[in-house]
C-alpha cells in the first residue's frame, strides 16, 4: 500500500511539473491559416432556424437574437481553429445550456467563426482575433442581407467576445428605418452600459438604453487546475438570473411598440408569388390548336 501511495504521489507530481511542458510538444506547428467561412450554407453558423421565420410585415412583429458565442477555451492544437473544429460547436452547447438559450423558443442566429486558439500567447492571439472579428462581421452582413427580412432584433455577447461585438456592430445601418427596428445589445455584467451606448449610437425608441448588462458569468472551470496552464483558461459559464426571460422581456417590448409605431414594410412578392396559381391563357398560331407558350424558354 505504501508503494502504490509513493507511487500515485509521485504520478501527480510529476503531471504538474511537465503537463505544460508535454501538452506544448505534443501540439506541433501551427498548421495553415483556414480559409474564412461563407455564411451562405448552415454548416458555419452553430444555430439557426431551420425555415424562415414570419418577416416584419406580419403581426405581432418578430424579433431575432443573433448571438456572438465565446471563443474555445479548451485546450487545443496550436493554431487558429476552423468554424468546422468540433470544439466550437461543443463549448457553444455548454454556452447554450448553460445560460438557458437551449429551452427557450427564441429566434436564435448564432455563427460559428475561425476562433483563437487557447495556447496563443497575447501577440498571437490578438492576430488570431482579427480573423474571428472578420468572420463575425460577414455573418452579421448575411444575417442583415437575407434573413433579418425586416425583423426586429437584439444581439447577445456572450463573455470575452467584445472584440467580434465591435465587428458586428459596425455592420449595422445608419439608417431610421433600420435602427428602429434594432432593440440594442446584451452584454455580460461587469461592462460599462454607457460606453457600449455611445459606440452603438441609436436604436429603437422602445428601449430606455441600447446596451443591457445581463448576469452572465464566466469562470474557469472546477477541474481547470488538472489541464495545461495555457494563456487562456478552460471556462465554465453560467447566470446568476433568468437570461432569457431578459431577453424575452426585452424582445417583447421591442416587439410591441413596432406593431404600435413602427412603418410596417409591405410583403415581397417573392414571398407569397410561388404558393399563388395563375391561370394563364394559352398561346397558339393563327389557325392552329397547338400552345407553344414553352417553346421558347420562359
Amino acid at each position: 500500500m505504501r508503494i502504490v501511495l509513493i507511487a500515485t504521489a509521485a504520478l501527480i507530481i510529476g503531471w504538474f511539473a511537465l503537463k505544460d511542458w508535454a501538452y506544448l510538444s505534443m501540439q506541433g506547428k501551427p498548421g495553415p491559416l483556414p480559409d474564412a467561412p461563407d455564411y451562405y450554407f448552415d454548416e458555419v453558423w452553430l444555430e439557426r432556424p431551420s425555415e424562415a421565420p414570419a418577416g416584419g410585415w406580419d403581426t405581432p412583429w418578430g424579433v431575432d437574437l443573433f448571438v456572438i458565442a465565446p471563443p474555445v477555451s479548451s485546450p487545443q492544437k496550436r493554431g487558429l481553429l476552423a468554424t468546422e473544429h468540433e470544439a466550437l460547436r461543443e463549448e457553444y452547447a455548454e454556452y447554450s445550456v448553460a445560460v438557458g438559450l437551449s429551452e427557450s423558443d427564441l429566434t436564435v442566429y448564432t455563427p460559428a467563426y475561425r476562433s483563437p486558439t487557447p495556447a496563443a500567447k497575447k501577440r498571437q492571439r490578438d492576430e488570431q482575433i482579427k480573423s474571428a472579428q472578420a468572420d463575425v462581421a460577414a455573418a452579421m452582413k448575411r444575417y442583415l442581407s437575407t434573413d433579418n427580412r425586416d425583423r426586429g432584433f437584439l444581439i447577445l455577447a456572450a463573455p470575452d467576445t467584445e472584440p467580434m461585438l465591435y465587428s458586428a456592430l459596425q455592420q449595422l445601418p445608419r439608417t431610421d428605418a433600420f435602427r428602429e427596428r434594432f432593440g440594442g445589445i446584451l452584454i455580460p455584467g461587469g461592462k460599462d452600459e454607457n460606453r457600449w451606448d455611445q459606440f452603438i449610437g441609436s436604436c429603437s425608441a422602445a428601449m430606455t438604453t441600447c446596451a443591457q448588462t445581463t448576469s452572465q458569468t464566466a469562470q474557469p472551470g472546477s477541474l481547470g487546475w488538472l489541464t495545461p496552464n495555457l494563456p487562456r483558461a478552460p471556462m465554465s459559464y453560467s447566470t446568476q438570473g433568468d437570461l432569457v426571460s431578459d431577453i424575452e422581456s426585452r424582445a417583447q417590448t421591442l416587439s410591441q411598440w413596432l406593431d404600435e409605431n413602427g412603418n410596417k414594410p409591405a410583403e415581397p412578392f417573392d414571398t407569397w408569388a410561388a404558393d399563388e396559381v395563375v391561370d394563364v391563357a394559352p398561346i397558339r398560331r393563327p389557325n392552329g390548336n397547338t400552345d407553344i407558350s414553352g417553346e421558347r424558354g420562359n
